[in-house]
């Protein structure tokens, strides 16, 4: 109980923060992105569009309130979400996020999770996060923690991302890199492998994954930026999905 009450003080006064903070937004962001990904098994190419709204009240406190129209497998789905990002002292930073589908076809039903990135020593983070998501078949519950470095404009993170769900744990890894060529700007690489769960119809299973996804950001101006990807996904024997996204984000 005492430790209950040692993280709820910091964690109550940085939500006292938040609503003491003005009525308007010091940066606020609009993005509106787009994907598709080929499948291997003859199914209809997977494809999304999301639209989201980010409000940044300081460097680390902002809201982001997102839309999306997810096609996968021949179904269609929507969804709605929100993110929270609170400092709670000068190292460390708290995100929450939560989310529902109200035709939950293929994607969750809803999830929530929480984060906390904790800055222990000049260009060195530990990341620690979980989230809940509830499908109709099952209920899964995600886990991740990481090992951050920054090392001039390049940066490097080891994960380890365990899954719990019907009655079993998987464990999957996780390497990103990241270089950052202008004061915003950057390209990065993502690779990963091991077990995570996959929602396909009929249910959620348990899988071997294998994948890689190149990913950059770029900013024209003090307004405009273009970000892109690209990713190859090998899910078990299921399928191997190829896929393409790309968005347009404007700050006012």
């Amino acid at each position: 109980m005492r430790r209950v009450s040692c993280l709820a003080a910091p964690l109550a006064l940085a939500l006292l923060s938040a609503l003491a903070a003005p009525a308007f937004a010091t940066d606020t962001r609009l993005r509106l992105s787009g994907a598709t990904e080929q499948l291997s098994n003859d199914s209809p190419d997977w494809r999304e569009s999301m639209a989201a709204l980010q409000l940044r009240f300081a460097p680390r406190q902002l809201l982001e309130l997102s839309v999306a129209d997810v096609h996968r497998f021949g179904l269609h789905d929507s969804q709605v979400a929100a993110s929270l990002t609170l400092p709670l002292s000068s190292a460390l930073t708290a995100t929450f996020d939560a989310g529902a589908s109200p035709t939950h076809r293929v994607l969750a039903r809803r999830f929530a999770g929480a984060a906390l990135q904790y800055e222990f020593a000049p260009r060195w983070l530990v990341h620690g996060g979980a989230r809940s998501s509830s499908y109709d078949s099952a209920t899964v519950n995600g886990y991740q923690f990481a090992l951050e470095h920054y090392i001039d404009r390049y940066s490097v993170m080891l994960g380890w991302r365990p899954t719990r769900a019907f009655g079993a744990t998987a464990h999957g890894v996780e390497l990103r890199a990241n270089r950052y060529y202008g004061e915003r700007d950057s390209v990065g690489l993502i690779a990963a492998a091991g077990k995570e769960a996959a929602s396909v119809p009929g249910g959620v299973v348990l899988t071997e994954v294998r994948s890689l996804a190149v990913l950059g950001r770029h900013w024209f101006d003090q307004r405009w930026a273009l970000s892109w990807g690209a990713s190859y996904t090998r899910q078990g024997s299921l399928y191997t999905r190829k896929g393409i996204n790309a968005g347009i984000e404007y700050a006012f």
